[in-house]
């Protein structure tokens, strides 16, 4: 189907796709078995300098079941660890290994690969409206 008849919604899921498949691939590539969630928690954990599960329930918007078994896979890999919390003894600080960091590498330079591919073909202006527009429709 030309992008030219393509929908919104569809549009948006071909954008996604992009991101994600050559993502999942960079992955898979240093030899992981993540998914998209998975990803996007090493992201956030990263960004999270005393990270606790339920900052990343709070920020990912998912259950804690889902977030609890998402750290699991993670930390079965060797991707991160937790540890008790320096202030809050009841909770777990969790943080990325080495591997972890360098996995997370890897996926930014994909993501920036992709970007850079969808970018180039767009005016600086382009890029300040799309972005505009996005944050503006995720807003509350």
């Amino acid at each position: 189907m030309p992008v030219e008849n393509t929908g919104f919604s569809d549009l948006l899921w071909q954008l996604a796709f992009q991101v994600r498949s050559r993502c999942q691939r960079a992955v898979a590539e240093s030899g992981f078995t993540l998914y998209g969630m998975h990803v996007r928690l090493l992201h956030l954990i990263a960004a999270e300098p005393f990270c606790r599960a339920q900052t990343l329930v709070e920020t990912s918007g998912r259950d804690k079941a889902q977030i609890a078994r998402l750290l699991k896979d993670l930390q079965a890999q060797g991707l991160l660890t937790r540890a008790p919390h320096p202030e809050d003894g009841r909770s777990r600080v969790i943080t990325l290994t080495a591997e972890g960091n360098e996995l997370l590498a890897t996926v930014r330079a994909a993501e920036q690969a992709v970007e850079s591919e969808f970018l180039a073909k767009l005016s600086e202006r382009e890029v300040e409206t799309f972005v505009r527009l996005g944050r503006k429709m995720l807003a509350p």
